[in-house]
Order: C-alpha cells, then structure tokens, then sequence
C-alpha cells in the first residue's frame, strides 16, 4: 500500500470514529462542499469516493489535520 492510500485510510477512520470533531467536519465540508450538514454513514461513503481524488496537497492538509 502506498502512502497516499494510508493516508485517505487513516483519514476515513479518523472521520468515522471521531463524528463530531472540527478535524472531520473541516474535512467533510471541504471534500462535500454546501451539500454537507453532518458526518453520517451516507457522507463516510462519499469520502471514501472522493478523497482519493483530491490532491497531493489536499490531503495533506487533511491528514495534518487528524494527527
């Protein structure tokens, strides 16, 4: 497994396990975009859709932001 794939991993986990922390509602908000209200089953699915198609940068922020 590469390191991107870790990290898009441990930032889906992070978000599962920590719902209603500001790391994993930053995070939703800014992959979803307006459409997002709160981290539910329906939002993990899409995150795992799109964060591997965020950028380089992107996800690093994101992962920073989890550790």
């Amino acid at each position: 497994m590469d390191d991107r794939q870790k990290q898009i991993e441990e930032i889906v986990d992070f978000v599962s396990h920590h719902k209603n922390s500001l790391a994993s509602i930053n995070i939703c908000s800014r992959i979803l975009g307006d459409k997002f209200v709160r981290v539910d089953d329906e939002v993990i699915r899409e995150l795992k859709v799109k964060l591997p198609r965020a950028d380089s940068e992107e996800l690093e922020a994101f992962y920073y932001m989890i550790k």
